[in-house]
């Protein structure tokens, strides 16, 4: 029996097809670069934690010399977006090893936690400025 001969196609399609699907970018990390881009986001979580912390003491304790509530409540939110994009220009700065296609991880990590903890100082902050104030309106 005779065996044909492969197509020229056959042949073609045999050849280096691994390297079309496994571009150079999308090699997995090194453990190092893994480890960098770890502790790189912990660090920013951390920053934006503490920095929701600021922020929210600041409103309250600038806040509390306005008259009118709605300024109030602009100048709280206005501090908390500053001190945001403040957290984003300095995880910019780190320089934290992250794929491309995860550029958003600098956005989202830990914004949850800083919008909750900006929330919280600021109630507890306020409360502790003006402790009176519930008990009159109550009486």
């Amino acid at each position: 029996m005779v065996r044909h001969p492969k197509k020229k196609e056959d042949e073609k399609s045999n050849g280096d097809d691994t390297t079309k699907d496994n571009p150079v970018e999308s090699l997995p990390p090194s453990q190092t670069d893994e480890s960098r881009r770890k502790s790189g986001l912990d660090k920013l979580f951390w920053l934006r934690v503490s920095l929701g912390v600021l922020a929210g003491s600041l409103s309250a304790l600038i806040g509390s010399s306005q008259s009118i509530e709605s300024s109030r409540m602009v100048l709280g939110f206005g501090i908390m977006i500053t001190l945001f994009i403040v957290s984003y220009v300095i995880a910019k700065s780190l320089r934290i090893p992250i794929v491309p296609a995860d550029k958003k991880k600098l956005i989202t990590t830990g914004y949850g936690s800083y919008f909750l903890m900006f929330i919280f100082c600021w109630i507890l902050v306020n409360t502790l400025i003006h402790p009176d104030v519930g008990i009159l309106t109550v009486r």
